[in-house]
């Protein structure tokens, strides 16, 4: 004889303890974490991008600076000889999104780069020294030095 088996299992009973996607709790919680973050990246994403636009005034300087060491080699310790983008023969540097100018001083041959503003608009400056010896050197100087943009 066969015996029907009862049968245990409720349907209409919802499982205890499982819960279907987020609370809003746990969601608000994930924004303000994200918000807080943003926060704080994005100021520091912003001075990394004026240093790194920055880094174009400091390089052309630079490129300067070894036209006119190579061109001081030739002279001797004439700096009045190398005061000028012609007797470096080299071309003015034009203007980019990222710089603004680049002069040599025609007096004592000083190098000075302006950034635009969105490279914040600091200077950088090389300024060449020939010693007792003979030995050329270059101090730099300038108010991107300051703020962190350039090394002295």
């Amino acid at each position: 004889m066969l015996y029907a088996i009862k049968n245990c299992l409720n349907l209409n009973k919802k499982p205890t303890g499982l819960s279907n996607g987020f609370s809003l709790l746990e969601l608000l919680l994930v924004v303000a974490l994200i918000g807080i973050l943003a926060a704080f990246a994005v100021p520091t994403y912003q001075t990394y991008l004026q240093k790194t636009r920055f880094m174009e005034v400091v390089q052309l300087s630079h490129a300067i600076r070894v036209a006119q060491s190579a061109c001081l080699l030739q002279v001797g310790e004439n700096i009045s000889a190398c005061d000028t983008f012609a007797e470096l023969a080299m071309p003015v540097p034009q203007a980019s999104d990222n710089t603004q100018s680049i002069n040599i001083l025609a007096t004592n041959g000083t190098i000075t780069g302006v950034g635009t503003k969105a490279a914040g608009s600091y200077t950088f400056i090389l300024t060449p020294n020939i010693n007792s010896a003979g030995l050329l050197t270059y101090s730099s100087g300038g108010t991107c030095i300051e703020m962190g943009f350039c090394r002295p």
